[in-house]
């Protein structure tokens, strides 16, 4: 890439990262200030500064510029050479659904034979290269970076996770989208958006970035749905849901261990190389248990309908597709059945309630991890739906945990988070148990199992050892899920020092 006659070697918004000939856009974050590292960028080799504050340094181009965050994605495009416009891209965003959707439809178009990539929360997938993921949307340079790895891999199709934090920092910004899809919007993140209009304001850019003839998927039973097609009358919006209203929706449904629908396409589409679909029914099963999960199989099956890949590979994928890593994931089924779920907001808890509800069991167990650094108001609401549902679901123990001897700092509960979920269950007498420590707390949960009964491991960070953890208690390997061998654990362990409430 050459501007102002000056060859450009790479673009970051990090002074550590820069080398000589590189770009450095002086971004202002929640907690540093790019532009307090220009004269290190200078001195590391920078040959062109870009802020948005006057800055005058000898033998070093400025140039001021009035968004800095879209000015990285311009440059990251451009020295990339425009990836997302050699390859058909997927966005998802919404609060619930999108690590479960991605996923999906990434093993569908894996399993139909697609060279396909992905970039979500749990890692990045670029043909048999698979990368670590610290973020479910990746800074603007790494985003970019990995759209012309995957150009470079042959792909041809890429699913992102797009988040409310991504969309507003603008790191997707340049990016030119063929399918935007809207899972859900429910009270999620306020710590960072402060008000619920800024954060669908937030998820609509996703739909106001979409170009003609671009489409878009929007749940039509969540009362944000519509309003992310607001000002878009030039793209093809397909509204999904159980609502009989919806283009797509389900039938004949039938929860357990596993679910069954049938896909309704109510009424036509065209696909994105203008093949017209007729309306139709097909018979759908899945390993995803719960409500949530038929909204985000419709929208996988949606999906790769627009891509031309037929309904019955579809759905022969889908059949054979495991549950996606903490996402209402069973870990053990015997005796007793394990289920593990990222929860993190109280429309995540519901519905994880509202489908083990439709399970058949015994008595209902729980480790559930506090969720640390976001706030006592999103700890609190996430208490008072545990609390709700704990005579519903016949919950025999409850444990609660701030997994002090795995959680790295950024999510460490604060004594207030914690002590408010303390609050809301004394203050309706609700029976549970407090450990410090996750092992602890699995121990626990795990103490008073007996035949049909279920544990859940609920909770965001705070649990994502929680299934290691539990394979390690009960010494078994965490791929072989089901034994034969009932295992109890109350005459090995000291429970004397344990602390009830």
């Amino acid at each position: 890439m050459n501007i102002d006659g000056i060859e450009i070697k790479g673009v970051t918004s990090d002074s550590r990262q820069v080398k000589k000939g590189y770009i450095f856009v002086a971004i202002t974050g929640e907690k540093e200030d790019g532009n307090n590292f220009i004269h290190e960028a200078v001195q590391k080799g920078a040959v062109m500064i870009y802020t948005e504050n006057d800055v005058h340094i000898k033998d070093c181009i400025v140039k001021k510029v009035p968004d800095c965050r879209k000015e990285l994605g311009n440059l990251c495009n451009q020295f990339y050479g425009y990836p997302s416009d050699k390859l058909l891209v997927i966005g998802v965003t919404g609060t619930n659904g999108k690590t479960t959707t991605t996923n999906l439809i990434y093993h569908i178009l894996k399993e139909s034979g697609k060279k396909a990539g992905l970039i979500g929360t749990l890692f990045i997938k670029i043909g048999t290269k698979q990368y670590a993921s610290k973020l479910t949307t990746p800074c603007t340079e790494d985003i970019y970076y990995y759209l012309n790895q995957m150009v470079e891999e042959g792909v041809t199709v890429a699913v992102l996770e797009v988040s409310s934090h991504g969309l507003k920092n603008n790191r997707v910004h340049g990016i030119d989208f063929d399918i935007a899809i809207h899972t859900n919007i429910n009270w999620d993140h306020l710590n960072f958006h402060k008000n619920i209009n800024d954060y669908v304001n937030s998820k609509k850019k996703l739909f106001d970035s979409l170009s003609e003839g671009k489409v878009a998927l929007i749940n039509h039973d969540d009362q944000y749905g519509i309003k992310m097609l607001e000002g878009k009358k030039e793209i093809l919006a397909i509204t999904y849901g159980l609502s009989s209203k919806s283009t797509v929706t389900a039938s004949s449904i039938d929860f357990g261990f596993t679910t069954s629908f049938t896909y309704c396409l109510q009424r036509g589409i065209t696909t994105l190389e203008g093949v017209e679909i007729e309306a139709f029914e097909y018979p759908v099963t899945s390993n995803l248990i719960g409500n949530h999960n038929i909204y985000n199989a419709l929208l996988a099956i949606s999906t790769c309908l627009l891509l031309n890949i037929p309904i019955d590979k579809i759905v022969q994928s889908i059949k054979n597709y495991p549950a996606v890593q903490r996402r209402m994931q069973i870990i053990y089924r015997d005796k007793f059945t394990v289920i593990d779920d990222y929860c993190h907001n109280p429309s995540s808890y519901e519905a994880v309630f509202n489908a083990i509800q439709n399970l058949q069991y015994n008595n209902l167990h729980i480790v559930n991890g506090i969720r640390g650094n976001r706030g006592v108001h999103i700890n609190k609401k996430n208490a008072e739906v545990l609390k709700q549902w704990y005579d519903i679901l016949n919950i025999k123990k409850l444990v609660i945990t701030d997994s002090t001897d795995f959680i790295d700092p950024m999510n460490s509960a604060l004594e207030e988070e914690k002590n408010i979920c303390f609050e809301v269950f004394n203050s309706s007498a609700i029976p549970f148990q407090y450990e410090r420590n996750l092992r602890d707390a699995i121990e626990e949960g795990i103490r008073d199992l007996r035949q049909g009964d279920i544990l859940l491991l609920l909770g965001a960070q705070s649990m994502d050892k929680g299934k290691q953890l539990f394979f390690e208690i009960i010494k078994a390997p965490e791929d072989a899920p089901t034994h034969n061998q009932m295992l109890f654990y109350s005459e090995e362990m000291d429970y004397s020092q344990k602390k009830f409430h």
